[in-house]
């Protein structure tokens, strides 16, 4: 795996990139602002073109992130994690889909859930262990553990709008993409 290491500062966001990999035909950087304590994946598009980043490449861009030691390296104690669009995750955009579609807390005639609000709704449905295992399991590693996930900015639409999905496209409508943050808790390591 190539790793690149660029001690720069995004000038707007007051982000440090810690690492930037490639990803596909994008980048997929790890960015750390120390002033909010929050960390941030970051897609990095190629002329519009849509980044489909696996689940390997998701946690390899964060454990290069924990064990780096030079600077710019992680530093102090960080509550959430950003990973923007979930669309630039295909794997968590069809499992958001899929589950939707079979929950009886969705209708998929109206494309919204039944009683709860739609950021509510998917942030309940990605807060899975299941599904969140290797994310988990590699920041674990570096003493966190994501204890919620927050969402806004919810897209509903068919199964051809879900990235590189799987399956058979049925009728319905389903969430497919929102903004995604996990929200972090630190854990004592214990050796």
């Amino acid at each position: 795996m190539l790793v690149l290491t660029m001690p720069c500062r995004n000038a707007w966001s007051g982000d440090t990139i810690i690492v930037s990999v490639p990803a596909g035909e994008c980048t997929l950087s790890v960015e750390a602002n120390d002033e909010w304590h929050t960390l941030r994946l970051r897609a990095h598009h190629p002329q519009y073109k849509g980044c489909h980043i696996t689940e390997d490449e998701m946690t390899a861009s964060l454990e290069a992130a924990f064990l780096k030691t030079e600077t710019p390296a992680l530093k102090g104690n960080y509550s959430s994690l950003s990973i923007g669009r979930l669309i630039d995750y295909p794997w968590l955009s069809q499992y958001l889909a899929d589950a939707a579609y079979s929950d009886h807390q969705w209708n998929s005639k109206k494309g919204k859930p039944v009683t709860l609000g739609f950021n509510n709704y998917v942030a309940r449905v990605l807060f899975n262990q299941k599904l969140l295992t290797s994310i988990q399991t590699t920041l674990a590693g570096a003493g966190y553990r994501i204890v919620s996930v927050t969402v806004e900015k919810v897209l509903v639409g068919g199964f051809r709008e879900v990235p590189l999905y799987r399956g058979d496209y049925v009728r319905g409508l389903v969430p497919y993409d929102a903004q995604v943050w996990f929200r972090l808790q630190k854990i004592e390591i214990i050796f």
